[in-house]
C-alpha cells in the first residue's frame, strides 16, 4: 500500500512476478493476519472501517456491494473475504468491473454507498460532494502473452505496436510471433498513467488491428486468449490472469518493487475507494 509520507507502495509480491507475494495473499485470504506487513495491516483497518460506518443499522446483515473500476478489484476482493470471514454482520461483494465511471455514476446516484476508482477524483468529481479514500498506489506494467520471449520494451516501440506499426514480436527482440495488440478508451486509469510519463500517448491513434477494450476483465480474457498478445494494465490486475503473462521491463527500468517505491520505474496508478458522507450511517 502507498502512505504519502512514508512512500510505501501496494506490493503483493515474489510469486514469479517481480512485487509479489503468495504469502501475502494467503494471510489475507486465510485470516493469518499476524504474517502481514504493518503497512497492509493499516491497509484492512482502514477499509474495514469504512465498510462498517458504510453499513448502516437499517440494512445491518444485508450485502454491501463495492462497484466500479477493475484496477483495484484484486485487492480489494482479497480484502473482502478477508473482512467476510472475520465477522458475520455484514457481506461485502466486489462485482465485475463497470469502471471508475461506473462509481461515480452508482455514488453519485445513490445506488451505492461506497464505489471503487482507478484513479484520484477530479476538481468537478469532488464538487458533485464525492469523497476519496487512497488505498494505494499500484505500478503499470507493459504485458505479452504467455509464449511472449521478448523482454523488454521502449517507448518507441510500445508507441509503434500500439499505432500498427510494429507487428511481429521480433522486432522487439523476442521470436517471431504476430502481435495481437490491445488498447484501452481514453479515459482509462492505466492509460491516463502512462500520459503522466509518455506525453505521446496523449496524441496516440490505435492502428487498425489494434482491439480497444473498456474493461480490465475484457483485458485479461484477450491476454489469456492470445498467447502473443500485448497490453498494459496495473500489476495487481495481473493476479486474476489464468495464463502466466510476461512482464516486460520498460527500457532498463524493471517494474520490481524496488524501483517503483524510488521512483526508478515511472508509471502508476492511486487506487481508491468513494463515498458521499450523507450516504454512510449517522
Amino acid at each position: 500500500a502507498y502512505d504519502h509520507s512514508n512512500r510505501e507502495f501496494i506490493c503483493l509480491g515474489r510469486d514469479g512476478l517481480p512485487g509479489y507475494d503468495k504469502q501475502l495473499i494467503g494471510g489475507f485470504s486465510g485470516g493469518n493476519f499476524n504474517s502481514l506487513p504493518q503497512v497492509c495491516l493499516r491497509l484492512f483497518r482502514i477499509v474495514s472501517c469504512l465498510l462498517i460506518l458504510a453499513s448502516s443499522p437499517r440494512a445491518m446483515a444485508e450485502t454491501l456491494t463495492i462497484p466500479g473500476s477493475g484496477s483495484p478489484c484484486h485487492v480489494l476482493t482479497v480484502l473482502a473475504q478477508a473482512f467476510n470471514s472475520r465477522q458475520s454482520e455484514h457481506v461485502v461483494l466486489v462485482p465485475v468491473s463497470t469502471g471508475t465511471a461506473g462509481a461515480i455514476r452508482d455514488v453519485t446516484g445513490g445506488i451505492a454507498s461506497v464505489g471503487r476508482v482507478g484513479r484520484a477524483l477530479t476538481t468537478e468529481e469532488r464538487n458533485k460532494g464525492l469523497e476519496y479514500l487512497s488505498l494505494g498506489r499500484d505500478h503499470i506494467v507493459f504485458v505479452g502473452g504467455a509464449t511472449v520471449t521478448a523482454t523488454t520494451i521502449t517507448r518507441e516501440q510500445a508507441f509503434g505496436v500500439l499505432e500498427g506499426r510494429l507487428l511481429n514480436w521480433r522486432d522487439l527482440g523476442g521470436e517471431a510471433g504476430t502481435i495481437r495488440a490491445i488498447g484501452r478508451e481514453a479515459s482509462d486509469a492505466s492509460l491516463l498513467g502512462l500520459r503522466r510519463e509518455l506525453p505521446d500517448f496523449e496524441h496516440l491513434v490505435y492502428g487498425a488491428d489494434v482491439k480497444v477494450v473498456h474493461f480490465d476483465h475484457h483485458l485479461l480474457e484477450l491476454l489469456d486468449r492470445y498467447p502473443y498478445s500485448f497490453g498494459f494494465l496495473n500489476r495487481s490486475g495481473l493476479l486474476d490472469a489464468k495464463t502466466r503473462l510476461v512482464v516486460l521491463d520498460f527500457e532498463t527500468k524493471t517494474p520490481s518493487a524496488e524501483n517503483v517505491a524510488t521512483g526508478r520505474y515511472p508509471f502508476w496508478t492511486e487506487l481508491g475507494l468513494i463515498y458521499k458522507r450523507s450516504l454512510l450511517s449517522d
